[in-house]
């Protein structure tokens, strides 16, 4: 038992006593005798009671935090799910727009040529290997469209279906080499065939062959179809005379045409599924 006196144990447990004791004396001193067991207590207890309000205050904190975090989640979700729906009206507007527009634009060529059955399409794809802007529209024949239909837009004609799938087709331009389009100046009736050139091509212009030498065709003249083959309707406009030049043998001369439209950059199109006098004289002149 003797030992226990020499510990260390003891030695901080006399000291602790002293403490108090030393406390006790002064509250004695100061508040009086009888209100020594009362200052002890208070002594006692208030570093429990401080660790208490501590550990109290400190979990609701994280309840607060929790709750703010579970309530905030529920705002993002919240502003997510009212910008879908913003979205999803804009995209519907747009939509509703576009629509619009294109009826409009059905109308004005239907005001021209009332004879024409016209299904409007969408440019979906290009083949960035075919130098002549040949495109995917998104229509094919379950929505009437068939082999050779010509294709135009407001402004007017840019190529012909040249493949044709149950809902998808495929558009050659009138810069391809393949096409052949019988063409007329629109002031001095002067026919030519309207073609794709391989050089020309590269500036998105196209040839108009088979001019008479003497020929009063000028830059700034307007060409449209002539309508002579049954493929192409009778007075779409095609393009713009941009230059008149002599051939290599110097017999004829043709001139560099314009499309009214940028080709390579039109998204949607107008196929022609029907007009008077089409397939009269139809030839298989293009290879798919």
């Amino acid at each position: 038992m003797s030992e226990f006196f020499k510990t260390h144990k003891f030695k901080i447990l006399a000291a602790l006593i002293s403490v108090l004791f030393g406390m006790m004396l002064y509250s004695a001193s100061s508040d009086g005798v009888r209100n020594i067991p009362k200052n002890l207590l208070e002594l006692i207890t208030t570093p429990f009671q401080q660790a208490s309000t501590y550990i109290s205050k400190s979990t609701g904190n994280f309840f607060d935090r929790f709750l703010n975090y579970k309530n905030t989640i529920k705002e993002n979700e919240t502003l997510k799910a009212e910008n879908a729906a913003l979205n999803q009206k804009l995209i519907d507007y747009e939509k509703i727009k576009d629509e619009n527009e294109q009826y409009q634009i059905v109308a004005g060529i239907k005001g021209i040529y009332p004879d024409f059955e016209i299904t409007t399409a969408s440019v979906v794809s290009r083949d960035p290997s075919d130098r002549y802007s040949s495109f995917m529209i998104d229509k094919g024949t379950l929505h009437g469209v068939s082999l050779y239909d010509p294709v135009m837009t407001a402004t007017g004609l840019i190529g012909i279906v040249t493949k044709v799938g149950p809902i998808s087709s495929r558009v050659k331009t009138i810069l391809s080499p393949e096409i052949d389009v019988s063409a007329i100046e629109i002031v001095s009736k002067e026919l030519g065939i309207l073609n794709g050139d391989v050089v020309l091509s590269k500036d998105g212009l196209a040839k108009l062959s088979i001019l008479s030498e003497d020929t009063v065709i000028k830059s700034g003249d307007m060409i449209i179809t002539a309508g002579a083959s049954g493929i192409y309707p009778k007075g779409i406009p095609v393009g713009k005379i941009v230059d008149v030049k002599s051939e290599s043998h110097g017999i004829t001369k043709y001139a560099t045409v314009k499309p009214l439209d940028s080709i390579d950059e039109v998204t949607t199109v107008q196929v022609i599924t029907n007009f008077n006098g089409q397939g009269s004289e139809l030839i298989d002149y293009l290879d798919e």
